[in-house]
């Protein structure tokens, strides 16, 4: 039995035929008809001649719906295409006229000739769909070799992608970008991980790559735990755990760290950028980076006025005689001293190799 809404699409379309249609090719009919309304990306609704409206399905595409990703922009691109004009609705002998639906199959040509379906490849809001295969087909295929915007770069080519489907994975794509970045940091890619700040960030520093590396020199590695992805807009929030060890430049412990926070990203020319940090620190102790935290040496001890040991300038104390190395070192002695040794002179037995006032630190 066929379904109401198939038998008056049939009658319509042979009403049609008998009225107005202009034979163009064996089995290839042409309507003049004005565009009334845009369903979709693909879709929309035309009057005919004898001013029946029919439902037209555009030949030879596939564009989202509406509930899609890119589904709003693909009507909207439509819609500035075709709305309102005169247009001649054209039939191919290789396609059905009629889809599942009741929908009429044809190719939808502007009064400047304007191919409206190839226009939408071109834009990148419909893509081809060469099965059954249609007189159009290589034209429409090296248009859409060339095209990289509309859905292709909004949704990354998935034309049948859910805006809810579309925001769990570009949270999920964040998370793994973060995870990237600090991976990089520990493993000393320092400048794969600088492209990886946007200009937000670079700003806020307030200097650049060398400073900032520096700063990221006494990192012994960095451990992270991305947890919930949250996304707003074209920025997507990843919330953070960090546990971090760095080196203390003053007595050369490893010392743990843990953060908490957030890293912000943005959506970059395919890819990601971080936008802003807000992380603060959880618990662990805390190391000293610059050398300019460590303390001074002290001072070298005053022999007094009894006439005391001339100790050089080192603490503890080390009188004049035969030669002084660390011990565990290298040197050939025969004195050796466990340190550390506090070098506030001359430093005659060259034990302050690093000029930082203190020897024999290990």
């Amino acid at each position: 039995m066929v379904k109401l809404g198939r038998l008056v699409a049939v009658v319509v379309v042979f009403a049609i035929a008998s009225a107005a249609a202009t034979g163009v090719a064996r089995g290839q009919t042409v309507y003049p008809a004005t565009v009334t309304a845009v369903t979709d990306g693909d879709t929309l609704t035309a009057r005919v001649a004898d001013g029946r409206e029919l439902t037209v399905r555009l030949i030879g595409i596939d564009a989202p719906e509406p509930s899609e990703c890119g589904g709003s922009d693909a009507r909207t691109a439509l819609a500035s295409i075709a709305d309102g004009q005169a247009v001649e609705l054209e039939s191919d002998p290789s396609v059905q006229q009629l889809d599942d639906f009741g929908r009429s199959w044809f190719y939808v040509d502007r009064a400047d000739r304007l191919d409206v379906g190839f226009e939408l490849v071109r834009r990148g809001w419909a893509a081809v769909v060469s099965d059954p295969p249609f007189a159009r087909l290589r034209g429409y295929l090296d248009a859409e070799q060339e095209s990289f915007d509309g859905v292709w770069a909004e949704c990354d080519g998935d034309f049948h992608l859910t805006r809810a489907e579309q925001r769990r994975e570009l949270a999920a794509s964040a998370k793994e970008f973060v995870r990237r970045y600090y991976r990089r940091l520990s493993n000393d890619q320092f400048r794969a991980a600088w492209r990886m700040l946007g200009g937000p960030v670079k700003r806020k520093l307030g200097y650049g790559y060398r400073i900032w590396r520096t700063s990221h020199r006494g990192s012994i590695g960095v451990s992270v735990r991305a947890g919930r992805a949250r996304v707003s807009g074209g920025r997507v929030v990843v919330s953070v755990r960090l546990r971090s060890r760095d080196r203390d430049v003053c007595d050369g412990r490893a010392v743990a760290q843990r953060f908490a926070g957030s890293v912000v990203v943005a959506s970059r020319d395919d890819a990601f950028a971080v936008v802003r940090f807000r992380i603060r620190k959880t618990g662990g102790g805390t190391p000293r980076l610059s050398k300019s935290q460590c303390p001074p040496p002290p001072p070298p001890p005053d022999r007094g006025s009894d006439g005391g040991p001339d100790c050089q300038g080192y603490d503890p104390c080390l009188t004049p005689g035969s030669d002084v190395d660390c011990a565990g070192g290298s040197g050939n002695g025969p004195r050796y001293i466990e340190g550390p040794i506090y070098v506030g002179g001359d430093d005659p037995y060259d034990l302050d190799g690093d000029g930082d006032g203190v020897a024999c630190e290990s």
